[in-house]
């Protein structure tokens, strides 16, 4: 028999298996665990040219399972514009403007990132800035008299509305925005004591309308771009220990060729699973039930491609309809989100749910907005074509009675949480109002649902900082935690890393570090299961193993290898 190819050993493996046994030493072989057990009754595995990997009392955790990573709108960040990162004066955003004006040709446009700095301190406020305002076009006009410039707003789930954005007179001028200009969708345009626009532009739309409307001119990411952005996402996730994500959002045709590509230069770390997202607000029924029969033939059950990447089912979603009809405009382009937005009506969502579900594509849908709307129509689509058997995703499940709990479940339906809601946008959602209710993650389990945990790329995408937060409960606004978990560590954990494999079809396949498991692996510096519940957030990973491969390893001598 072929000797091992890595052993890892003298720590503490945390299998999350039936018993939740502990161990200190894991044998791979090729992309499976070989054996699990103390170093003694392993190390017969060896051969001449295993890897030995010494956690030095380090532990051993399966590969995090993140349920909404987002993870192409990560990639984009370095790539939406130069950085205003660090920049807290009207001086120096001035000067990172004049900077980033000289890499420019004259009547080029020049595109800076929003206000602030990422992941999770962008600007809403003007206090932010040492002037206590943001700056106008008349701070900006004499450093780029020949380059219209946009600062543009923020995705809006990385903050709080509302968001704000700058142009210089040059970009006005380009835009054709007057005195007289009206301003879109749930935004503002700022005027001063004349009438004139100062430049400031404030939107309370969470996907940035003003780069569909106004600045509908503005340069566009292109395919390179969220080429480029996956494969660095791509390390930023097997750098926190994510080795599988589900985007239960959908993502569009370019998003799934890009990742494709990615897959094929043998780039793409993290396996990804996904919805096709379905482009309701630019085509009709007709048009999009037609799809389904071709998509019918490639997501259906668990739909096609590899384990690295494949593609299963459709996501159909009930936004904004107003916010929809613009943005559905500009098809097929879908700026930072990576899908297509959506605000069905609920004749429409019935129509096409029931069209998917003929088709054999399973639905994934946000059931955060309105949540007994979002259980109705699932219910009057089963009562007209089952679902029970397609394993449907209730995406970004935060509430929910015991009654409401059990009809999921009925439904055979799966959900994915993401406990950033309550930690960054409680007022959105009112999360305060629902005190212990809010993430109900003890009743969620109760009711019989599998459930995970997921980043929702926010505030950063690290599935051990939402493992903390689903058991802290801290509320940001309130500065509180609210109310408790009542979930055990392992119960956490095996959220975070386990669960999510139900969603994928391989709980019986991935999620514990037992024999013949895929080789999925993260070494922390710390146990979660046993560490201070504060420092939880904040483990470092030191080594991401996936399918058996070494896809990140901490460049500290942190583990010794010979």
């Amino acid at each position: 028999m072929p000797a091992a190819d890595v052993i890892l050993e003298n720590g503490k493996v945390i299998t999350l298996d039936r018993e939740s046994q502990i161990a200190e030493a894991v044998v791979i072989r090729g992309q499976k665990i070989l054996s699990v057990g103390s170093r003694e009754q392993v190390i017969k595995e060896a051969g001449s040219n295993t890897r030995h990997i010494d956690l030095k009392g380090r532990t051993v955790v399966p590969g995090f399972f993140d349920g909404h990573p987002h993870m192409d709108r990560e990639g984009l960040k370095a790539l939406g514009g130069a950085t205003l990162e660090g920049r807290r004066s009207i001086a120096e955003i001035v000067d990172a403007v004049a900077d980033a004006v000289k890499m420019k040709r004259p009547g080029e446009w020049v595109v800076m990132m929003p206000l602030g700095d990422p992941p999770a301190e962008y600007m809403r406020d003007p206090s932010a800035i040492a002037e206590r305002r943001f700056p106008t076009r008349h701070d900006l006009d004499p450093v780029s008299p020949n380059n219209p410039v946009y600062i543009r707003s923020i995705w809006g789930w990385w903050g709080t509305p509302p968001f704000p954005s700058v142009a210089n007179t040059y970009a006005l001028q380009k835009a054709g925005i007057t005195r007289d200009t009206p301003a879109p969708y749930r935004s503002t345009i700022e005027k001063d004591a004349n009438g004139d626009p100062t430049g400031i532009f404030y939107e309370l739309n969470r996907a940035p309308l003003l780069e569909y409307t106004l600045f509908g001119k503005l340069p566009r990411f292109s395919y390179s771009d969220r080429v480029d952005g996956i494969r660095s996402a791509a390390k930023t996730y097997s750098s926190l220990g994510t080795t599988t994500g589900f985007e239960g959002h959908g993502l569009t045709p370019s998003v799934i060729r890009a990742y494709r590509e990615v897959q094929e230069s043998g780039d793409l770390t993290v396996r990804m699973h996904a919805p096709l997202s379905v482009p309701s607000a630019s085509k009709s029924d007709a048009e999009i039930i037609e799809l389904f029969y071709y998509w019918g033939a490639v997501a259906s059950g668990r739909g096609s491609g590899d384990e690295q990447l494949r593609i299963t089912g459709v996501n159909l979603d009930l936004g904004d309809p107003n916010l929809a009809m613009v943005l559905g405009s500009g098809y097929p382009y879908e700026q930072w989100a990576g899908f297509f937005y959506q605000g069905l009506s609920d004749e429409r969502f019935i129509e096409l749910g029931v069209a998917a579900v003929r088709a054999g594509l399973r639905i994934s849908t946000l059931f955060c907005y309105d949540l007994e709307r979002a259980i109705r129509l699932f219910e009057v689509i089963d009562r007209q074509q089952s679902i029970r058997d397609l394993r449907c995703v209730a995406v970004h499940l935060s509430q929910g009675t015991d009654q409401q709990l059990s009809r999921i479940r009925r439904l055979g339906m799966a959900a994915t949480m993401a406990p950033v809601i309550l930690y960054e946008h409680a007022e959105t959602f009112g999360i305060e109002n629902l005190n212990e209710r809010a993430l109900p993650a003890r009743e969620i389990l109760d009711a019989g649902i599998p459930v995970t945990l997921s980043t929702d790329n926010l505030p950063r995408p690290s599935m051990l900082w939402q493992m903390w937060e689903i058991l802290a409960r801290y509320n940001n606004s309130s500065g509180k935690n609210q109310g408790q978990s009542k979930l055990t560590r392992d119960e956490a954990l095996r959220m975070a890393v386990q669960n999510g494999h139900y969603l994928t079809w391989e709980e019986g396949e991935r999620g514990s570090v037992e024999a013949g498991k895929y080789a999925d692996l993260v070494v922390l510096d710390q146990d979660p299961l046993a560490c201070e519940l504060d420092k939880l957030k904040d483990i470092k990973v030191v080594l991401t193993i996936a399918n058996g491969r070494i896809v990140y390893e901490h460049t500290s001598p942190a583990l010794r290898s010979t």
